[in-house]
């Protein structure tokens, strides 16, 4: 019996180091891990800041497009009134009685639509 006694004392005693080591395993484990997680979060971090770089210079890269398309398209249209004011112009010269009596008609139309 005294064998048995040692030998349930011993496998306590092995039972008690066993665990405490698993315990502090665990507990490396853990470190570990929380160390691993911040090294992902600082990752994830780095990766919507560059996102966010790169959205917004694609962005800027589109409003700078569609600035230089309004703009050109605004120097189209100043052009093309001034075409159409020159043409008016020569057409006034030439004919300039014509151009009396069409005055006269669009201002006799204004006149009645006014009067409404």
């Amino acid at each position: 019996m005294a064998n048995e006694s040692t030998a349930a004392s011993s496998a306590a005693r092995s039972g008690t180091r066993s665990t405490a080591s698993e315990a502090e395993s665990l507990q490396e484990q853990i470190e570990t891990l929380k160390t691993d997680l911040a090294s992902i979060s600082t990752t994830l971090s780095d990766l919507v800041k560059s996102g966010v770089r790169e959205g917004r210079a694609k962005a800027e890269r589109t409003a700078d497009y569609y600035k230089r398309q309004g703009k050109e398209q605004a120097e189209a249209a100043v052009d093309s009134a001034r075409a159409y004011g020159e043409a008016l112009e020569g057409h006034i010269e030439r004919n300039p009685f014509s151009a009396v009596l069409v005055a006269l008609g669009l201002g006799f139309l204004i006149g009645l639509m006014s009067r409404r």
